[in-house]
């Protein structure tokens, strides 16, 4: 039985690419965030506006419950390689949220061509980890605080 199950307030989420028109929501999302920096600085304390400004460009995608965002994330493509970043309303978290951003994330990767993607974290950051792991991820070798998934190339086999 789920979280949701038990608690009886089933949401229904929609994951969806992120547009222009998200930029308010996203700032009320991350308004709001806990714990802020969650990780590794982000999302920052200040500098909110300035940040998400960085973010133009990059292929991001966000979750939607009630007209409002409560997950976000983030696929930084350089080279054949991707950054991702995965951020989720704290009342929101365990729902499967988290999973849904990422893999969606992961499969934008794959049609793009990348080869790897790679998040970082807190070594002590255990539900980032977790989620990682669960979508395919492993823990570098020689850095404890990333993460990678190397991508194989979709030979068009079966499916």
């Amino acid at each position: 039985m789920t979280a949701l199950a038990e608690m009886g307030t089933l949401r229904e989420i929609l994951v969806r690419p992120a547009s222009t028109s998200d930029r308010a929501l996203l700032r009320a999302m991350y308004e709001g965030f806990e714990p802020r920096p969650a990780s590794l600085g982000l999302p920052p304390r200040q500098g909110l506006d300035q940040w998400l400004e960085k973010l133009n460009g990059t292929v991001d995608f966000v979750a939607v419950s009630g007209g409002e965002v409560v997950g976000h994330a983030v696929l930084c493509p350089d080279g054949d390689a991707g950054e991702v970043a995965v951020f989720v309303r704290q009342e929101y978290r365990v729902q499967g949220i988290g999973s849904r951003l990422l893999k969606t994330v992961v499969e934008e990767a794959r049609r793009l061509g990348l080869r790897i993607v790679w998040g970082m974290t807190e070594r002590d950051n255990v539900p980032m980890l977790r989620l990682a792991h669960g979508v395919g991820f492993e823990q570098d070798e020689k850095d404890p605080y990333r993460f990678q998934m190397n991508l194989k190339p979709d030979l068009g086999l079966g499916g």
